[in-house]
Parts: C-alpha cells; structure tokens; sequence
C-alpha cells in the first residue's frame, strides 16, 4: 500500500510551493539519548550539494575562510566545488557539489566541525551565514520536491541521526530545529498539524 501524502505550502521554501511530506516521515524514531549535538561528520565525508547562490556566498567570503583553515585543508578557492547540474529541489533549479579530500568535505576540520560555520562565528557573523542550506538542515532534506529524512548507508550514528526501530523519540523531538530552519515558522506549525492527521 502506498504511503499517505500530504502537501505543505505555508513554509519558506518559495521554489517548492507544494512541499510534499509522506506520513512515514512522522513515524522515524530515534533512540533515546539520540541527540544532533552528537554529530561526527560522517555525513560531510563525501560533500554536500549546494545552491548556486550559497558557493558565491562562500566564495565571496573566501579570504576569511582560508584565514580559518587549518594546514592540510584545500585552500584554492578554485577546487572547492564541483561542476553544476540542474537539480529543481535547490531555489535557483541548479545545485554543485563541494568537493571532497581524504579527510572528507574540503571545508571540513581535523575535528570534524565545518569551517564555514568556524568563520562565520569567529568574524561576529550569524553562524549558519556561510554555511549550505543542506548543512543546517540535516538530516532533514527534500528530495524530488518530497521533505525525509536522509538515511545514507554510511551513516549509522544511533546517537545521533539514524532512524531506529522502537526508538522512543520523534523526529520533531532531534530534528526540531532543523526543520524550524528549513521550513520556517508557518511552515513548521503546518507540518506539526498535519503529523496529528497521519
């Protein structure tokens, strides 16, 4: 039996006025003490897509994100980003991707924590300024116009974000304020109310 749909429009995701949600993105559960402070980066080892408009972003900041990178990062301005293609779930209908090294996505640290958010917060700039929209929204991200849940298959962080069987928690009680970033205020209630008709 297919999965009950539903469709969110008052959300601030202007490219997407129909933002289709299915209702098993209400019944993922995680484990308890699962927690997105908990992050490893395993999911920047390989990249990140990006808008067009989020690299320019970057690239308009590069000399402070060089400044902030530690010795073994990539600091050519020039192989930080891979070719684009259209892909309709970013706001321009374009994406790239960054690229990635052997120590994982090329604006990745030695800790593990990205040195776009690093930058933004040591120049006195709000933190996500710098930092792809994907980012900050995972785990959560759409896909063909639908909002999920990402379950890579070389992530599996219980205590972190991957989905688990009889887990006792929501994925509004870990991804809370992901989904507030991504979807806005409205949208946020939208989504909440239609949790409570799945």
């Amino acid at each position: 039996m297919a999965d009950k749909m539903y469709v969110l429009r008052n959300h601030r995701l202007r490219h997407l006025p129909e933002l289709k949600v299915s209702a098993s993105f209400f019944r993922k559960q995680f484990a308890s003490g699962c927690s997105m402070m908990q992050c490893n980066a395993d999911c920047c080892h390989y990249g990140v897509m990006l808008d067009p408009a989020d690299r320019e972003k970057i690239l308009g900041h590069k000399d402070l994100v060089i400044r902030h990178m530690e010795p073994h990062m990539e600091k050519d301005p020039n192989e930080w980003f891979e070719e684009e293609h259209q892909d309709m779930d970013f706001p321009s209908g374009r994406a790239a991707g960054t690229q990635a090294r052997d120590y994982g996505c090329v604006f990745l640290d030695s800790k593990g924590l990205c040195v776009l958010q690093k930058t933004a917060m040591a120049e006195g700039m709000p933190k996500f300024s710098l930092k792809p929209f994907y980012c900050v929204a995972y785990p959560v991200t759409i896909e063909d116009g639908e909002l999920m849940v990402d379950d890579p298959d070389f992530v599996d962080r219980n205590v972190c974000c991957t989905a688990v069987k009889d887990g006792k928690l929501t994925v509004f009680d870990i991804c809370s304020e992901e989904l507030e970033y991504m979807l806005g205020d409205e949208g946020m209630k939208e989504l909440k109310g239609v949790s409570e008709q799945s």
